[in-house]
């Protein structure tokens, strides 16, 4: 029997043996094991990270990330299907689930996992020629993610492909120890925008909207790190839909854990208490006793060296001796707009919104302040209690002292 070539080539494309599609080699994947090259069911049932018996056991080499370190992304497999488009993301879930939130940190338009027009030969096994690389962008909180790799090929069955990966990520060049330099305690100490606003992973072909064949797809919300590696005449058009139909279900957004722990940081870094003015019978201050009672970091955002659940409410507000007290009188609830805005009630505590909805208030420390209202520059201050201790420190040390 012999076949014209188009249907041979579209033969070889629509059903390549599940074996010989793609899968992550680097970072090394959970239970490398049992995970074939298959993709996602078409009914979204073994999302996310192909759900199966025993699917999240962990590599015997751990993957450690270093924020802004340039991290390999690698596959193996031959059904490259023409390539397509792919996604890096980060959840905080160590088990992911249907209920689990993901950040973007990385979208590939085109020609990922490889730019050809087929597929290639060599099989499961065989490595892919073309590598790509991953990088955990400042702002995100070390501590233990799962990275997952999605994928959307160009040719061939309307499919989803995902494999997931747990990582363990570290402080990078000044997020693990942030420099600081002194301020003067009546200077404002403003939140540098500095966390990437990331979007959610997109979902596509197991939920009812289908992407369209023969193009490399542009994503909705590529987020701040796009890469496109593809031929551009196969890029799908600037402003058309990634996918047709009505998704019967989506995932959300994760909130970046720097952003809603980066206040409590700041403020348990600047607040630190004062101590009483010596007595004229004392040594005088030492210089690092000198005239600055705040110190201010040099990049605001203090990424926390522990998860952001360990960031509580309780731990920031019991970082002085006496509380800035507890009102709640302007807090808001429920959906919010402009994304990332900072909302100071009365100076004594803060919320934000994040992922269009407020934020729970957290206090600020004992003797700060912030500026009451809605702003998007969020703004810390001395109280006048703490403001006039540090000008009887200022004052004891330049004063001249007689002695005896």
């Amino acid at each position: 029997m012999f076949f014209k070539s188009g249907l041979l080539a579209a033969a070889m494309l629509g059903v390549s043996v599940v074996e010989a599609h793609m899968k992550m080699s680097k970072p090394t994947p959970y239970s490398a094991s049992s995970l074939n090259n298959s993709p996602l069911a078409a009914d979204g049932s073994d999302f996310p990270c192909k759900l199966r018996d025993n699917a999240f056991q962990a590599p015997t080499e751990e993957t450690v990330v270093r924020i802004g370190e340039v991290m390999p992304l690698t596959f193996v497999g031959s059904a490259t299907h023409g390539g397509g488009s792919c996604q890096v993301s980060l959840t905080r879930d160590l088990q992911p689930s249907k209920d689990s939130t993901w950040m973007v940190i990385k979208s590939i338009e085109g020609g990922c996992p490889a730019n050809v027009d087929g597929n290639r030969s060599g099989g499961a096994g065989g490595a892919d020629p073309d590598t790509f690389n991953y990088t955990v962008p400042e702002g995100i909180a070390p501590g233990k993610y799962t990275l997952a790799w999605t994928w959307f090929n160009r040719i061939g069955n309307r499919e989803m492909y995902m494999n997931c990966a747990p990582i363990t990520v570290t402080g990078g060049t000044t997020s693990g120890s942030a420099k600081r330099d002194t301020a003067p305690v009546a200077e404002k100490v403003q939140v540098e925008k500095r966390s990437p606003n990331l979007p959610a992973m997109f979902i596509a072909n197991i939920n009812g909207c289908t992407t369209t064949e023969g193009t490399d797809i542009r994503f909705p919300n590529p987020g701040p790190y796009v890469e496109h590696d593809g031929n551009p005449s196969k890029l799908q058009a600037s402003g058309a839909a990634a996918c047709t139909g009505t998704p019967s279900w989506t995932v959300s957004a994760g909130s970046n854990p720097s952003v809603s722990a980066s206040v409590g940081a700041i403020v348990s870094a600047t607040a630190t208490p004062f101590a009483e003015p010596a007595s004229s019978s004392s040594s005088e201050p030492s210089e690092s006793q000198g005239s600055t009672a705040i110190s201010a970091p040099t990049s605001a955002v203090i990424v926390p060296s522990q998860p952001t659940e360990s960031v509580a409410p309780s731990s920031v507000s019991s970082a002085g001796d006496s509380g800035s007290g507890s009102s709640n009188s302007g807090a808001l609830t429920g959906a919010c707009r402009p994304e990332g805005i900072w909302n100071c009630i009365e100076g004594t505590s803060f919320q934000r919104c994040a992922n269009g909805e407020w934020t729970p208030t957290q206090h600020m420390v004992a003797g700060t302040q912030c500026t009451a209202g809605q702003t998007e520059d969020f703004t810390i201050s001395a109280t006048a209690l703490k403001s006039r201790m540090m000008n009887a420190v200022r004052h004891r040390k330049h004063a001249h002292v007689d002695r005896y």
